[in-house]
């Protein structure tokens, strides 16, 4: 039984599935529960363990996969599992649990390196071939874009970035003066930190460095070491400068506001792709019947699903 098929009302007699969080907490009672999110590739659900089930669960850690019973309850709209027995367990099939991009590795590859071949910047052609090493590029082919919010499996980052540059591609007719080849390099850097914030193995999991740094940051810090020598100083600092700020605003993580057109450009399409990537998925994933996906907070809204999708693509939509 996978996420997806988990109802208010239905109980659980030994389903696996993976550890995305764990946090012992403690009721106003003080009394201790656990607080925890598991996943597999068809979505993830939250839970509880309450107190009088604590003995009968193993304490666990992210990324390790478990076997549980317990029952689907509703809380805020959404379905929330309590829990009363978990064990850790090795009998399982990955294929279960690694969500995986449905986009051709290659052809994700092919494109990002297309790309790189087409700048007519030296310095920023060079840049690019500095931080996209053999190594380098197959992890970010491997990489995650996130935890949860969008693109959040094995090809997500890849996934995500080709999207952003196919996005771009109606901007440089309108707007003749934005300079092509800076946006594109920021499109390619901007989430290049990931490859070191996440570890992408059964779930996606933070790793140290990126709890403490960031990818931003770590993004930064990786255009600084991997600039030619020759490379403009000002050159460089508008690459950084799109990093920086290409989460739009300061209170969504990003230390600067963005100050050119690429910047604004880059921040605008990052939101729009993952949104997209949010929003497609969640419609396009509920049960047939179902018109509504539960709230999805990023949107502050539950989202609906138009009943002309049925069997329908794009122009054959009869509005």
């Amino acid at each position: 039984m996978f996420v997806k098929d988990l109802k208010p009302g239905i109980s659980l007699f030994g389903e696996t599935f993976v550890v995305n969080f764990y946090k012992i907490m403690k009721t106003k009672q003080d009394k201790p529960f656990v607080d925890i999110e598991l996943i597999d590739r068809t979505g993830n659900i939250k839970g509880k363990i309450w107190s009088d089930s604590i003995d009968k669960c193993d304490k666990v850690k992210v990324g390790e996969v478990v076997k549980i019973e317990g029952s689907i309850e509703e809380y805020q709209e959404r379905p929330q599992l309590k829990i009363a027995s978990m064990k850790l367990t090795d009998d399982y099939d990955p294929i279960d649990f690694q969500r995986i991009s449905e986009y051709s590795t290659e052809e994700m590859r092919e494109t990002i390196e297309d790309t790189i071949d087409k700048i007519k910047n030296s310095s920023l052609k060079k840049l690019l071939k500095n931080v996209f090493t053999k190594e380098t590029m197959s992890a970010f082919l491997e990489s995650s874009a996130a935890k949860g919010f969008h693109h959040a499996y094995k090809g997500g980052l890849a996934e995500h970035t080709v999207e952003m540059l196919y996005l771009a591609k109606p901007i440089y007719d309108r707007y003749p003066k934005i300079n092509k080849d800076l946006l594109e390099t920021g499109i390619l850097l901007h989430d290049i930190g990931k490859i070191t914030e996440y570890e992408t193995k059964l779930t996606t999991i933070m790793t140290t460095k990126g709890k403490l740094n960031g990818h931003i940051f770590i993004g930064a810090q990786i255009v600084k070491t991997k600039s030619p020598e020759d490379m403009p100083e000002g050159l460089v600092d508008e690459v950084v400068h799109m990093i920086l700020s290409h989460h739009g605003k300061l209170e969504f993580g990003s230390p600067v506001l963005p100050q050119t057109t690429e910047a604004i450009v880059l921040g605008n399409l990052d939101i729009l792709s993952a949104n997209l990537n949010s929003a497609y998925h969640a419609i396009n994933n509920l049960e047939p019947g179902e018109e509504f996906t539960a709230k999805m907070y990023n949107f502050g809204t539950m989202l609906y699903r138009s009943p002309y999708l049925d069997d329908l693509i794009n122009e054959d939509v009869p509005f």
